[in-house]
């Protein structure tokens, strides 16, 4: 079975077991092969009544790593390389020292100030580099970045998000509104030791 996670779509469920668990990472590539098993949904665990509706998953037997500089399909038929003049372009754009700035104004135009937030944003985007240090115990450092978003209500947090979410393929975008009435509420304290 071949499948890709289109955007907007609901992602599948993969089970692995034995020596395939912790095999790769989120955000990985891979192609799976599988056995797609249904199983019924029970109205109440204590009874046997069961719905018509099934949960779905596949049962992981192998799994093949795709290259991860890649973002999109071989097998699409599209030509995605660029020209050599926009290649030119780019070039002659990267040598320039204002660089960083001229990207992170270049995320959501439409939204003024927040270039602190855009430049975080820009930083996420890229990504890190995946580093190796034996010496601190810690074999693998990954190169991901995670930010965390917080402000007042209408600091265009949201129309950020949803533009990178429209700009980058195979983005998800999770908002905390189902979470609860007044949404996700995150603080941080300081534990003091005697």
């Amino acid at each position: 079975m071949i499948c890709l996670l289109v955007r907007h779509h609901t992602p599948l469920s993969f089970f692995a077991h034995n020596d395939l668990v912790d095999a790769v990472q989120p955000g990985d590539r891979v192609t799976v092969t599988g056995i797609y098993r249904a199983q019924p949904i029970q109205v109440n665990p204590r009874m046997r009544n069961i719905r018509s509706v099934y949960k779905t998953h596949i049962d992981v037997l192998h799994f093949r790593k795709i290259d991860q500089k890649r973002l999109y399909e071989e097998e699409d038929g599209k030509d995605h390389r660029f020209p050599p003049e926009r290649i030119e372009l780019l070039n002659i754009l990267a040598q320039k020292p204002d660089i960083y700035d001229r990207l992170a104004r270049a995320i959501a135009p439409s939204i003024y100030e927040n270039e602190d937030v855009k430049k975080g944003i820009l930083l996420q985007l890229f990504g890190g580099t995946k580093k190796t240090f034996v010496t601190f115990g810690r074999s693998n450092f990954r190169a991901e970045i995670n930010i965390l978003l917080c402000g007042d209500p209408g600091t265009s947090k949201s129309q950020l998000l949803q533009y990178v979410y429209n700009l980058v393929p195979r983005s998800q975008y999770t908002s905390g509104k189902g979470s609860s009435a007044v949404g996700l509420t995150a603080y941080i304290t300081k534990r003091y030791r005697n």
